[in-house]
């Protein structure tokens, strides 16, 4: 369940949590926490946030429907769990990586990582940003060496189980190295009152990261998240993000191509039915020449829920030789289901390819019809057709394991929303 939540009160519960902390962490708390109080809550007035409405989201009091979403282990892989945005030692395995808790990082007047933390692809007047900023205190550090390979994903498990009054603000942050490759998988289940996890990524040339988010909330969890990242040279960004929505559930990739033959693709795949609210927002700017990007998102919406694509590709003056395609697909299950759609270019330079396109629309009723007349029942036949309309993204995957996970959960979701799938208004 999770009660009303105003900025005021963000501030004022989270006083005394993150002390202990080094002086120059505390000043860019400080900084942070200024600028939040300055700009508040984003609420619809704000054109990036003219589809959620957070603000609003927060001052309502909600109670959960229905079982929780619960996370699953990934046997192998180093692990990093938070229970409630607390993180469990006991039951993780991230050292064992080279990782390092926030906590004890923060704590560090000396920090190797200062600078980098609160330095990836920055952003100005965001509120979201500087209220994680400010409030931060759980979270993981991982560096990855010059030429080596992480032979095992970081599973970052993040358990939402009881209220946490407050919130909970997360901060991690991995870099690589020249030449480093590694796997990041996040997975996000409960229902937490009010969490915002940033995940800043830094590539160095030549490096390659894989990225897994799949985020399963309940019904009154209210999540904004957010992937800051700046890819080298020759470096490459793989990401597949997967989101069931929830009360309030965003996630942005604020992604900047930052050397030459940098490249970053995304696929993404929303489901939501009830009253759930899911935002994927992303702002991919080519800063050099010769870079790329992909990103495709597809959702299904059913019963009352209502999904938000923002994807804006910008192209810096001096960006010749740019190569951007974006394309977001939407299926909408019922009359109530609300999908909206903003795709953007902005592009400053001459030399370019970019494309974008957008559909909404329903079930093919000839295949529904034609499943039907071979005796599948309706809740099976519109699964069957669902999880083909997902097959693409969940193929652009490259890691056999990976992609089952992912494969899992949509298959997961079907059955556990048989029947809301199957009442088609």
């Amino acid at each position: 369940m999770g009660d009303a939540i105003s900025t005021g009160s963000l501030l004022e519960t989270a006083t005394g949590r993150n002390t202990g902390a080094a002086d120059w962490a505390e000043a860019l708390r400080d900084r942070s926490r200024a600028e939040f109080a300055a700009l508040g809550l984003p609420n619809r007035r704000l054109e990036a946030w003219r589809y959620s409405d957070l603000a609003r989201a927060l001052s309502e009091t909600v109670r959960e429907t229905g079982s929780l979403p619960t996370c699953h282990d990934m046997p192998g892989a180093y692990s990093a769990i938070f229970e409630n945005g607390i993180l469990d030692e006991t039951q993780s395995s991230f050292r064992e990586a080279g990782a390092l808790p926030l906590r004890q990082i923060l704590a560090d007047p000396a920090s190797p990582f200062v600078g980098h933390i609160g330095g990836v692809n920055p952003q100005d007047d965001h509120p979201l940003l500087s209220l994680n900023t400010a409030l931060m205190e759980e979270g993981i550090v991982l560096r990855v060496p010059a030429g080596t390979t992480l032979e095992q994903p970081l599973h970052l498990r993040f358990d939402w189980q009881a209220d946490t009054i407050g919130g909970r603000h997360l901060r991690v942050l991995i870099l690589l190295e020249e030449g480093a490759k590694a796997t990041l998988v996040e997975t996000h289940g409960g229902s937490p009152s009010f969490a915002t996890i940033v995940t800043e990524v830094r590539l160095a040339k030549n490096s390659e990261l894989t990225h897994v988010r799949l985020e399963r909330l309940g019904s009154s969890g209210r999540q904004s998240a957010m992937t800051l990242g700046e890819i080298g040279a020759s470096a490459r960004y793989r990401a597949f993000y997967l989101s069931e929505g929830g009360h309030f559930s965003r996630h942005e990739a604020l992604l900047k191509l930052a050397g030459e033959e940098a490249q970053a693709d995304i696929e993404g795949a929303s489901l939501a039915t009830g009253t759930r609210h899911c935002d994927n927002t992303t702002i991919i700017t080519h800063a050099v020449p010769h870079t790329t990007s992909q990103q495709s998102f597809r959702g299904v919406l059913s019963g009352r829920a209502r999904g938000a694509y923002q994807g804006c590709i910008r192209v810096a003056p001096d960006a010749q030789g740019t190569d951007a395609r974006q394309m977001s697909r939407a299926l909408l299950l019922s009359h109530r289901a609300e999908a909206a759609t903003k795709p953007e270019l902005e592009i400053f330079a001459d030399d370019v390819k970019c494309a974008h396109g957008a559909t909404i629309g329903e079930l093919d009723a000839d295949a529904l019809f034609f499943l039907r007349a071979r005796g599948i029942p309706e809740a099976e036949a519109l699964s069957i057709l669902i999880e083909a309309f997902f097959s693409e993204s969940l193929a652009m995957i490259e890691n056999d394991h990976l992609r089952g996970l992912a494969t899992d959960a949509v298959q997961d979701w079907l059955s556990s929303h048989a029947s809301e799938v199957s009442s088609v208004e």
